[in-house]
């Protein structure tokens, strides 16, 4: 903490916000205490309802090539227009004995400046994980990590297609395009994909209690409940992850250019809720100084314990130090797409040097071009 921390706050409210600091902590201690107390009962829960597994049980498996995909996008809100941009990177993971397939970063990119609209950002937001389903579906390696669940893919996209009538026109026309390039496909496909593995930092899912029936005393999410039961070099049995009954929706039309087009059919939905049916989440603890990681695998992956073992090997292998707190490549993918904001405010100040160079009417360009306010968001979820 720096002096300047509390600069723009009053001193009432910054004396208010360290008053309340102690009683969080102790509320914080207090079920951290009772979970750490529940521990032995809670992994005997588990050990009962045999959802325990050992990686060291599984057969050794050769190397895998990882790679790791993020992505994120920005919306910088100038007086007059929004300047915006969305990208995606893929890094490739480390490697001791597998190919490198890809030696350096590979990315994807759309910056532009649009009018003011309310729907700028759902379409912005699905023109970035179509730039991650695109690399995902290139990348030749045998393990994909996402950065987010798979759920979010679809609740993007959804969002970005109910959006599209009324998104501004050069953010419309290079998604629609994205899409018409097979990008409906493409999501199918990763749904049942053999390499893809989903790996999202948060999710207030708790499979372990809602389905494995681990009771505690206290409410927590699956994955801070599989780091007190797991040891390190123990995962969970595969998990369903939806139930029964629940779905997700695609729009099947949308209005564009005055008439109505043709986005997906009934059968493309049904094709992707039976794939999110089939998906399985695991719980794998690699290391002590690791957290549990939550792994979203698809059907086959789930029902193969050569595939199984394969994920787990890989994902074993892109952690060698306590400051890589995830895959090493989506530790990186998630620290190069957090720059994004820092890249578009330089191409800001290029765009007002440079239109205020050639403005005839200087002071008004440059009320045009005040920044007002930036939003952004990543794909990790």
């Amino acid at each position: 903490m720096t002096l300047d921390t509390f600069s723009d706050l009053p001193d009432a409210l910054v004396r208010d916000l360290l008053a309340k600091a102690t009683p969080v902590a102790s509320v914080v201690g207090a079920n951290l205490t009772s979970l750490r107390a529940e521990r032995s009962a809670l992994r005997d829960q588990a050990e009962k309802a045999r959802l325990i597994c050992r990686k060291s049980d599984l057969d050794v498996t050769r190397e895998p090539s990882v790679v790791g995909i993020d992505g994120s996008y920005q919306i910088h809100h100038l007086t007059a227009v929004d300047l915006c941009a969305s990208a995606a990177v893929a890094v490739e993971g480390t490697s001791k004995e597998a190919k490198r397939h890809w030696p350096q970063p590979y990315h994807q990119m759309w910056v532009d400046c649009v009018p003011h609209e309310m729907d700028t950002t759902g379409v912005l937001r699905g023109m970035m994980v179509s730039m991650e389903l695109n690399l995902a579906h290139q990348a030749p390696h045998d393990l994909v990590l996402l950065d987010g669940s798979f759920s979010s893919l679809i609740i993007y996209l959804n969002q970005a297609l109910t959006s599209l009538s009324t998104c501004v026109l050069p953010l419309r026309s290079e998604f629609y395009q994205r899409w018409r390039n097979g990008l409906l496909e493409e999501l199918k496909g990763l749904l049942k994909s053999d390499r893809t593995v989903a790996v999202p930092k948060f999710t207030s899912r708790n499979e372990l209690r809602q389905v494995g029936n681990i009771q505690s005393t206290v409410e927590t999410d699956g994955k801070t409940l599989a780091t007190l039961v797991l040891d390190p070099g123990e995962y969970t049995c595969p998990l369903p992850i939806l139930m029964p009954g629940d779905t997700y929706h695609l729009p099947l039309t949308t209005v564009m250019d005055g008439g109505r087009i043709d986005l997906c059919s009934s059968k493309d939905v049904e094709e992707i809720n039976s794939a999110l049916q089939e998906l399985k989440v695991v719980y794998f603890r690699p290391y002590r100084w690791l957290p549990a990681l939550r792994m979203e695998l698809t059907g086959i992956t789930a029902s193969s314990r050569v595939r199984l073992s394969m994920v787990l090997e890989g994902i074993t292998r892109q952690f060698f130090s306590p400051a890589v707190i995830e895959p090493y490549p989506l530790f990186i993918a998630d620290r190069m797409v957090k720059s994004l904001g820092s890249g578009v405010s330089v191409i800001e100040q290029v765009v007002v040097q440079q239109v205020a160079g050639d403005a005839a009417d200087l002071e008004t360009t440059m009320l045009c071009l005040q920044n007002y306010r930036t939003e952004g968001g990543r794909g990790g979820v």
